[in-house]
């Protein structure tokens, strides 16, 4: 443990019901230059669940501030900062990964410039392409205006209209911004506890541009700095409600725009008006967008039901006579029925969704519907029919969720040629993962990237061995690898970074091997390795 004489840096993570995302970014921390001169504080905003016994079991030198309720990202900073006891602050996400410089040239770079108060990294999303949010200018009139248009997308070169993002600037290139993201954010600690840290309006969104803008207030620079980068799984924790995520944005905007007042050729009203329209579109497109499972269950569910109603009345058609009035209201019901549940119980939640979900949801949904109406004596005449139907709708509802992915995926291999993987790592993990790779036969291994420290060997198990991490650029590019596997617990985090920064290899997919299998003994491995990812 560090004393509080030799603490250079307070690393304050704010952490949301993330615990896999805030493991790696810790882990990341610990391989990075200057990590013996940190310390790491995690403020847990009422996660409600193993997060803490997790951490506090892998990293028991992290200071955790439990909180018993949800009261915002800046506020739970705030919080942190007052525990703090490093000369910098480091305020950074957990769904992000940090690079071996990303520390070192931060605190070099705030050492030797005075006057610079605010310092962020070029940040990458986990595709390797550049996250645009880490380079801002603030949302006035204008600049907003020219960004919910569309035109800032349409011009990305122009300064005049493309300064929402900085998409003229090139991203290479160090130098003085008006805002950048909060996701990572290096500045002196008295600093921070001049201008009051955060302030505590802003639930979430728009307190780190609240921040930029008072700091540049003090005679400060807020500065971009290429030269380190870092991945951000941009939206981790607000991913947990989608909806309730865009309209803390949108209103974190209009507090922001009311806050400052900005003065222009567009009118305060007019503003609003677009931040209104945008937000409208998005929750939009993200109601729509998990809708489409939905829309495909009333389309089944109404079908089955349908076929079995003409089945059970095959001399005539009851939709055509005086019972359709009460059918097209158990259609209704059956629908509304379904879909509540399916929703209520995370069937459509990609995290949440299981085979046995679906089957208990949709048998609770059946007897639901069957119980309604049984008391119904319009529908005495179909009850057998209702009966059959919630059967099948159960066993059509889980089969296309089931079924479509495999075949899907069925039809990839046939079309595409296996994907040319690489694996970095030796010992029994990286041959437990060899196995599985062969096994399912989802791709082909070019080589191993070999990371033990004993001589390198030719070949392993059967693969050739191309050279070492230090040689994983040259190699991912010559072979033109599509997918690299990680299978080591030595320090990997800042190879990748820089692989996806460098833009050397297009389309790569990186995974890799959790540190806590690295722990396990050989007879106690899973038969199939878990990997974990970069993807949101």
């Amino acid at each position: 443990m560090n004393s509080e004489k030799d603490i250079k840096i307070s690393i304050i993570i704010v952490h949301y019901k993330v615990p896999e995302c805030l493991r790696e970014a810790i882990h990341s921390i610990y391989q990075a230059e200057l990590s013996d001169s940190a310390e790491i504080i995690v403020v847990d905003n009422a996660s409600g669940d193993n997060s803490a016994q997790i951490t506090k079991k892998e990293f028991p030198e992290v200071t955790w501030i439990q909180l018993k309720q949800n009261i915002g990202f800046g506020k739970a900073c705030n919080i942190g900062a007052r525990h703090a006891k490093g000369q910098y602050i480091l305020l950074l996400n957990p769904d992000t990964v940090i690079s071996k410089t990303s520390l070192s040239v931060a605190y070099d770079l705030l050492e030797s410039r005075s006057d610079i108060g605010l310092m962020g990294p070029k940040i990458l999303n986990p595709d390797g392409t550049l996250q645009a949010s880490c380079r801002r200018s603030f949302p006035t009139p204008a600049v907003a205006i020219f960004h919910l248009s569309g035109l800032s997308r349409l011009f990305p070169k122009s300064k005049l209209v493309s300064r929402y993002h900085m998409t003229f600037m090139d991203p290479d290139q160090a130098g003085e911004l008006e805002a950048i993201s909060g996701s990572f954010m290096f500045l002196r600690r008295d600093l921070f506890n001049e201008i009051g840290g955060f302030d505590e309006i802003f639930f979430m969104y728009a307190e780190d541009l609240d921040l930029c803008w008072r700091i540049r207030e003090k005679g400060y620079k807020v500065w971009y700095e290429p030269a380190t980068q870092i991945i951000h799984r941009k939206g981790r924790s607000s991913s947990k409600n989608a909806i309730r995520s865009r309209i803390a944005f949108y209103e974190a905007m209009v507090l922001f725009l009311k806050k400052y007042r900005f003065s222009g050729i567009f009118p305060t009203w007019f503003i609003f008006l677009g931040i209104l329209l945008q937000a409208s579109l998005n929750i939009g497109s993200i109601l729509f967008k998990y809708s489409t499972a939905a829309l495909i269950d009333l389309f089944f569910i109404n079908s089955v039901v349908y076929m079995n109603i003409l089945f059970r009345f095959k001399t005539e058609n009851p939709y055509t006579y005086g019972t359709i009035i009460p059918l097209i209201g158990a259609h209704f019901l059956l629908s509304v029925i379904f879909i509540t549940v399916f929703a209520y119980n995370g069937v459509y939640s990609k995290k949440r969704y299981t085979v046995s979900n679906t089957f208990f949801s949709s048998l609770f949904a059946s007897l639901t519907f069957l119980s309604c109406i049984y008391f119904v004596k319009s529908m005495a005449f179909s009850r057998i029919a209702f009966a059959f139907s919630t059967i099948s709708i159960t066993l059509v509802l889980m089969g296309w969720r089931e079924v479509i992915p495999r075949l899907i995926s069925r039809f990839k291999r046939i079309l595409i040629s296996p994907e040319r993987i690489i694996i970095a790592g030796s010992g029994s993990v990286s041959y437990r993962l060899i196995k599985n790779v062969e096994s399912e036969k989802r791709g082909a291994i070019t080589g191993i990237i070999w990371t033990d420290q004993t001589p390198m060997p030719p070949e392993y198990e059967g693969y050739p061995v191309l050279g070492t991490m230090n040689d994983m650029a040259q190699i991912l590019q010559r072979y033109e690898t599509e997918m690299l596997l990680i299978a080591t617990s030595q320090p990997w985090y800042s190879y990748a970074i820089e692989l996806l920064a460098s833009k050397k290899v297009k389309n790569l997919t990186v995974k890799w091997v959790q540190q806590d299998i690295f722990k396990l003994s050989d007879e106690n491995l899973p038969d199939k390795i878990p990997l974990l990812d970069f993807s949101i």
